[in-house]
């Protein structure tokens, strides 16, 4: 265990169980060390198994739906701490934020999306908005995003859209669907964060409720205090604290 990481033991490492918690993140060093999740070009879906057994995809979901309601500092620390360890693990594990970014949805959708419990990953393609047609039982969704994060291991899968109404186009949504009604295509091959597996999703011809989706930018229907929290500067910092723990120095 590095120095950084026993500072957090009274905060971040006692939210997730302390000695657990530790043990994951000196496996994830030493197998991001390895090449592992570099030469696969994604975190393996053991080490997303274990992030969500200890709370990371639960951490910010409200109590109600069966989550541990943590506030933005602990769920910070946490991924600063992930981060330390390898910073494509903290990358994906940063979308346990996914109740924020979902959080315009309505209550009777999480309540569906949360009925067989809190740990649900999630990962999204926003751009570019794609033209999505009304058609009987919602939205037709068709396209191609990239730049989605985590993918590989996720449950739930958003990507942008922007419903077609006659020759206009109506507001940016997110179309939210089970991550096996996208096609995952590989295409993510860079030099740094390679192992986030930010690779492209492919959508054909889904039929999304209005209801799975939400209007990008719109105000939450959740009334938990997290929420109040403006979504897009709670992702810049959550974001911003992986570079953090990717630059401490580790002892």
């Amino acid at each position: 265990m590095t120095a950084f990481e026993a500072s957090l033991r009274g905060t971040a490492h006692a939210a997730l169980g302390g000695d657990t918690f530790a043990a994951l993140l000196q496996d994830i060093r030493q197998r991001a060390r390895s090449g592992e999740f570099d030469q696969q070009r994604y975190i393996s879906q053991d080490i997303i198994e274990r992030l969500r057994d200890i709370g990371i995809y639960r951490a910010l979901v409200p109590r109600r739906f069966g989550g541990d309601e943590c506030s933005p500092r602990q769920f910070c620390e946490l991924i600063e701490a992930i981060s330390h360890a390898d910073g494509s693990a903290g990358w994906v594990a940063s979308f346990g934020m996914g109740v924020v970014y979902l959080a315009a949805l309505p209550p009777q959708t999480f309540a569906r999306i949360y009925a067989d419990g809190p740990d649900k990953v999630f990962a999204g393609g926003i751009f570019p908005p794609q033209p999505a047609e009304f058609v009987e039982g919602g939205l037709q969704v068709n396209g191609r995003w990239k730049f989605s994060s985590g993918c590989m291991g996720a449950d739930l899968v958003g990507v942008g859209i922007a419903p077609r109404q006659g020759e206009k186009l109506g507001l940016p949504r997110m179309a939210v669907m089970p991550a096996g009604q996208a096609r995952i295509d590989p295409t993510w091959d860079v030099v740094g964060l390679i192992g986030t597996g930010s690779h492209d999703l492919v959508v054909e011809d889904v039929v999304v409720a209005e209801d799975w989706t939400f209007v990008r930018g719109g105000a939450s229907n959740l009334d938990e205090p997290m929420f109040r929290y403006p979504t897009l500067s709670f992702a810049t910092q959550v974001l911003s604290v992986v570079g953090l723990g990717v630059a401490k120095d580790s002892v």
